[in-house]
């Protein structure tokens, strides 16, 4: 398979003009561009979040749960394409692009991976069956609790990808929407 070319940006989230391949990217930390989605639906305890236990096979948290989907802004994409392309890709969906709530950027720096995300929100009431995962990254889907998340993180860190921190934020921003 090809290596796919990242538009890298500065330690501002700017368009530097210059794009690389994805793993000289990844090797050498080099600020690039990504898309996380967040999966949510409403419940008696207040939100839960789709999750997804990831490949054994990923370069970044292999076997490890998972509380968003997304990937890479590919060189010379939009924000917008990005997000919908991966929503095709790693859910099997295609959706209005009104659908999605947009979040804040996020910046991520795990030295050599270093990016900007740019997080979105989709309530999804649908039957899980109507999502299906022909790329091969998710091993295993389930709905979790807000606190199910946090105890998960909190006691086996290591089998998660994400911290408690990030996954807090990314709550509270969704929180405030709907007080």
């Amino acid at each position: 398979m090809a290596d796919e070319y990242l538009d890298l940006v500065d330690e501002e989230n700017n368009l530097t003009g210059k794009n690389e391949a994805r793993s000289i990217v990844h090797s050498t930390g080099l600020w690039h561009r990504t898309v996380h989605i967040y999966l949510f639906r409403k419940a008696e305890s207040g939100f839960e979040f789709l999750v997804h236990l990831r490949a054994k096979d990923k370069d970044l948290s292999p076997n490890c749960w998972d509380t968003r989907f997304g990937g890479h802004i590919k060189s010379g994409e939009s924000i917008e394409d990005g997000v919908m392309k991966e929503i095709k890709e790693e859910l099997g969906i295609d959706i209005n692009l009104l659908k999605l709530i947009e979040g804040q950027w996020r910046k991520r720096d795990n030295y050599p991976n270093r990016e900007f995300s740019k997080v979105y929100y989709l309530e999804y009431n649908e039957p899980l069956e109507n999502l299906s995962f022909n790329d091969g990254e998710v091993q295993e889907i389930k709905w979790l609790s807000v606190e199910g998340i946090l105890n998960g993180i909190g006691q086996e860190p290591e089998k998660w990808s994400g911290s408690k921190e990030g996954f807090e934020s990314v709550y509270k921003f969704l929180k405030e929407k709907f007080i």
